[in-house]
């Protein structure tokens, strides 16, 4: 589905992205990973580099200037950038009441700031190259339903809801065009949460889940797959919510039953 295609995923050392850029490399691009991390600390990363079509960057988004250095050693490397999937991102939450300034900056630049900078970057190569090409991002259910001590990672990703929604708009004119996964639970490093360890946690949690599982990353990837491929060219600005059917629930009625387990 994405043969000859040139993509660039960020926060793709380990979760999500790690399996959105294997799950490309499937289906024939090439794909440049990154994170902040050097390479040696990212054994998955180091396996994948034995594929010709895979290459890595070392980038702390966080630091001023990364998002230009990302993108014009990205496309020196790809020679174009088709697709830029802006999946970085994470979740670190006080207490309404203990919010700083410092967190808030902490979250939105890494989880918005660093889309709108890459982003920009990416549209600006493509419309001096006069081509045009495909941006995704990593939203989220919180990002439209919420629940509470999530304050500063559900307004992020309202915020990454609202940049994908208009950036749809503001490169229409280019051919440059933008969607967005917003998964429910998935199972990454990120999002355990003690599930793994807590059996009466995790099942509380599987209660509230019309499909009676927690997402594996592959659920997910596919997603990626279709969007950024030519069989979804004609969709920009959509929200594609891929979360086990907890945002048409209501509320959770019943617990599992035995013939369920």
């Amino acid at each position: 589905m994405l043969q000859g295609k040139t993509a660039l995923v960020t926060g793709s050392s380990q979760g999500i992205g790690l399996a959105v850029g294997k799950a490309f490399l499937r289906h024939g691009a090439q794909v440049i990973f990154t994170s902040e991390h050097q390479l040696n600390a990212c054994p998955e990363i180091a396996a994948i580099l034995a594929d010709p079509n895979a290459s890595y960057i070392t980038a702390d988004l966080l630091r001023e200037g990364e998002a230009e250095r990302l993108i014009v050693e990205s496309t020196g490397k790809l020679g174009s950038l088709d697709i830029l999937v802006n999946n970085l991102g994470t979740y670190r939450e006080p207490s309404l009441f203990d919010v700083t300034r410092a967190q808030f900056d902490f979250i939105f630049h890494l989880n918005v700031w660093s889309a709108i900078a890459l982003s920009r970057e990416m549209a600006r190569w493509n419309i001096a190259a006069k081509r045009g090409g495909r941006i995704l991002f990593t939203t989220s259910l919180n990002g439209s339903r919420s629940e509470p001590k999530h304050t500063l990672y559900d307004a992020s990703k309202g915020a990454i809801n609202a940049l994908t929604r208009q950036l749809a708009i503001e490169l229409a004119p280019f051919n440059i065009t933008t969607a967005a996964v917003a998964p429910g639970l998935v199972e990454t490093p990120l999002t355990d949460f003690g599930l793994q360890s807590d059996p009466r946690a995790r099942q509380a949690i599987l209660e509230q889940i019309p499909l009676r599982r927690i997402a594996s990353v592959d659920d997910v990837a596919g997603w990626y797959v279709f969007l950024a491929s030519d069989a979804a060219s004609y969709s920009t600005g959509s929200i594609v919510t891929v979360d086990g059917g907890l945002d048409a629930q209501q509320m959770a009625e019943r617990p599992i039953t035995d013939a369920e387990r």
